[in-house]
C-alpha cells in the first residue's frame, strides 16, 4: 500500500520485475530479470540473458537489449505485464529502458500515439548509494526513509536482480576459463 501511495500508482502492486546488467570490463555481459509476486520472489519467473548485440562496455545498450527481449513476449500476449518494472540504476538506466520499451511498442503497434505502456505498468529505477527512486514521468527523484517498507521492498528486488545477474556472470566466466 505504501508503494502504491508513494509512486502514485493507479492500482495494487502485485507483480514487480527487476532488471540488472553484469559484466567484467565488457566481457561475458549478461542481464537478469527477477519476478516478485505479492512481495515475494517468484523463482520460476526469473530469466537470464546473454548480451548478444553489444560488443563493448555499454550498460545502457545492454539494458535496452534485455528490455526489448523480455517485453516482446508481453506484447505478443504470451505473458502478463508486471505492475512495476524496476531497473537497477539511476536516471540514465531508466531512460535507456524507457526508450527501448517505446521502440519495442512502436515496432509492434506501428503508430506513435499507441506506443505506450499499459496503464497498469509503471517503470522506475532505484539508484544505489543515495537510494533515489526515479519514475518515467517525474521530473525529480524521490527518497524514502531508510525504514520505509516500500524502500526495503524495492531494495530487495534490486539486490536480488543484481545477485542473479552476478551469479550468471560468474557461471559464464568460469566456463570460459575452463574452456
Amino acid at each position: 500500500n505504501e508503494l502504491r501511495r508513494v509512486l502514485k500508482l493507479p492500482g495494487d502492486v502485485r507483480i514487480i520485475e527487476g532488471m540488472d546488467i553484469a559484466h567484467l570490463q565488457g566481457a561475458q555481459a549478461v542481464g537478469s530479470l527477477v519476478k516478485f509476486i505479492d512481495g515475494r520472489p517468484f523463482k520460476e519467473g526469473y530469466r537470464r540473458f546473454k548480451i548478444k548485440s553489444v560488443a563493448h562496455i555499454d550498460d545502457y545498450a545492454s539494458l535496452a537489449e534485455v528490455v526489448r527481449r523480455r517485453y516482446k513476449y508481453a506484447l505478443r500476449g504470451e505473458e502478463l505485464w508486471p505492475d512495476l518494472i524496476l531497473i537497477d540504476g539511476g536516471l540514465g538506466q531508466l531512460r535507456a529502458a524507457q526508450t527501448a520499451l517505446h521502440e519495442t511498442l512502436l515496432a509492434t503497434v506501428g503508430r506513435p500515439e499507441a506506443a505506450a505502456l499499459p496503464n497498469s505498468t509503471t517503470l522506475i529505477s532505484l539508484a544505489k548509494r543515495e537510494e533515489l527512486i526515479y519514475r518515467q514521468d517525474w521530473d525529480a527523484p524521490v527518497k524514502l526513509s531508510a525504514h520505509s517498507p516500500a524502500r526495503k521492498l524495492l531494495q530487495y528486488v534490486r539486490d536480488e536482480a543484481h545477485r542473479f545477474a552476478q551469479h550468471y556472470h560468474h557461471i559464464l566466466r568460469s566456463k570460459s576459463i575452463l574452456d
